[in-house]
């Protein structure tokens, strides 16, 4: 089964009196890149969430937004940086000297500026913190997965729909294809007598010639590649594992094969079901960006 990059989680508890909220949001990407926000008093807890978000996804720009509130108040202790202070005031006396401002350095000139405070919390065990917080994460976490896998469906129903159309035209150009190599060798030849009308020609040469020209001409080989890229991008739609690149690739393989069709013929109605299918195989291409 297919999954969506883009998702949503949010899960909000109570646990041991805290009043935890966990938010996980995600778009496309090449690549995993997460992005933690959980506030400075629990930086500890950011590599965490990145581990457990591995284990949910391989690809995509993932958010985690974690916000915990003590139901009892919080435990704050808060430091003055002595150094920083210092430097600060010695910073701001001498810009009055040397420019002559008036006024003086107060309390709330210092309140003003909080890299000079620290915050930390108070008597908080980390790994009692994480206890809590993990379950909470998970639901969000199983939340967020669920809209990824729904509207996987969704996008696996429609991306279906655009390789049934591709499989119609391949056999409408199946049909054609001897048609057209004909009508095409047949030309080729009427032009040759036209060209060299009242000249001496070798017949046995000329159809030669015309047999390897059409033999160039030939999408047998094209055709039966398409048809088997078109099984194997079925059987990866149908794979627990993540296949969006795979799909990628398999596009990109598909589409080459278009375009040497394309190549190779210059009648109109062959140039027709060509355009159409380029047009239906970028379509899956806009679609497979955002599946993981």
């Amino acid at each position: 089964m297919i999954k969506s990059m883009t998702g949503y989680g949010r899960c909000r508890e109570v646990v041991g009196g805290r009043d935890i909220l966990v938010e996980v949001k995600s778009v496309n990407s090449r690549y995993i890149d997460a992005n933690i926000k959980t506030g400075r008093l629990y930086n500890a807890l950011e590599e965490k969430l990145k581990s457990l978000a591995s284990t949910y996804i391989s690809r995509g720009k993932i958010d985690i937004y974690l916000t915990i509130e003590n139901i009892d108040g919080d435990k704050v202790n808060l430091s003055v940086n002595r150094e920083y202070l210092e430097s600060y005031v010695h910073l701001l006396r001498q810009i009055q000297a040397e420019y002559g401002l008036g006024g003086d350095v107060t309390v709330q000139t210092i309140a003003n500026k909080p890299d000079i405070f620290s915050q930390t919390k108070a008597d908080e065990d980390m790994d009692e913190v994480w206890s809590a917080v993990e379950g909470v994460a998970r639901k969000a976490f199983d939340i967020f997965m669920s809209m990824r896998k729904a509207e996987g469906e969704r996008m696996a129903a429609d991306v279906l729909g655009h390789l049934e159309h591709l499989e119609a035209i391949r056999r409408e150009l199946v049909a054609k294809a001897p048609q057209v190599v004909a009508e095409s060798n047949e030309r080729m030849m009427n032009r040759i007598r036209e060209l060299l009308a009242g000249v001496q020609v070798d017949e046995s040469r000329l159809l030669t010639e015309c047999a390897v020209f059409a033999d160039k001409a030939d999408i047998s080989e094209e055709l039966a590649r398409l048809d088997s890229h078109f099984a194997q991008f079925r059987s990866m739609l149908r794979e627990d594992v993540p296949v969006g690149r795979k799909l990628d690739f398999l596009v990109q393989e598909i589409n080459r094969e278009c375009n040497t069709i394309g190549s190779k013929s210059s009648d109109t109605e062959f140039a027709k079901l060509v355009i159409e299918a380029k047009s239906t195989v970028e379509k899956i291409r806009e679609q497979i960006q955002n599946i993981e």
